[in-house]
């Protein structure tokens, strides 16, 4: 993102699928540049409506990426995994035009492997983490989101439930017995980092919460962690 006085980030988002367009959308956002790219008709015509440029054809074309500047780009987004041949072309071409950052979508395990190998900055596999913030949401039906640290522990966003409102932390955490880490609040618009063990509770806090699944279970349900 821009600080004042610079330019926005450029960033090029290859394929439109409901990754590749939620991504655009959230970055385009956020203040960045965004061509976005994908052989569809209706994908390029919808994202047309919230990125800095949608453009129709192939993600694994050079002229056609050069038509359109993508060199000048800071970090290109390869969102199309599902196929593995157009991925990995447009990987390496991106890479061939000398972007800095590319980020590449996996399907497998094996698919994540051969984008490293061929250069791509960082993969990501958005359908297997979903389904592991699903798993853990059902496990635990209070959090909002969770982002997975081991097979065991995480980070978790939690509202303010009933039974946390007028309390301090001190008191849920003596309450609970729970090896658990309170890192933020957030109050409305205002973002409390590592709250101290005398804040208290108010009604629409959030709480950013580490600790492993079982603690964050069990805090969130007002009881001591199981044995």
């Amino acid at each position: 993102m821009a600080r004042d006085g610079e330019r926005a980030e450029r960033i090029v988002v290859i394929g439109l699928g409901r990754f590749g367009t939620s991504t655009a959308r959230t970055l385009h956002g956020l203040g960045y540049e965004v061509t976005a790219i994908d052989i569809g008709e209706k994908q390029v015509a919808d994202a047309s409506g919230f990125v800095t440029l949608a453009a129709q054809g192939d993600g694994t074309d050079e002229d056609l990426l050069r038509s359109l500047h993508v060199e000048q780009s800071d970090v290109g987004i390869v969102a199309q995994g599902e196929s593995l041949e157009a991925s990995v072309l447009a990987t390496l071409v991106l890479k061939r035009l000398g972007i800095p950052w590319v980020v590449a979508k996996a399907a497998s395990d094996l698919h994540g492997e051969l984008l490293r190998r061929i250069g791509a900055d960082q993969v990501v596999f958005p359908e297997r983490d979903a389904g592991t913030r699903l798993a853990h949401s059902l496990a635990v039906r209070q959090i909002n989101d969770y982002i997975p640290l081991t097979p065991t522990t995480g980070v978790a966003k939690l509202p303010a439930l009933p039974h946390f409102v007028g309390h301090t932390l001190a008191a849920l955490y003596r309450d609970a017995n729970l090896p658990l880490s309170v890192l933020l609040i957030r109050r409305g618009q205002t973002l409390i980092s590592a709250p101290a063990d005398e804040e208290r509770i108010q009604v629409g806090d959030e709480l950013i919460l580490a600790g492993s699944d079982r603690a964050i279970d069990a805090f969130a349900n007002g009881r001591e962690q199981p044995a």
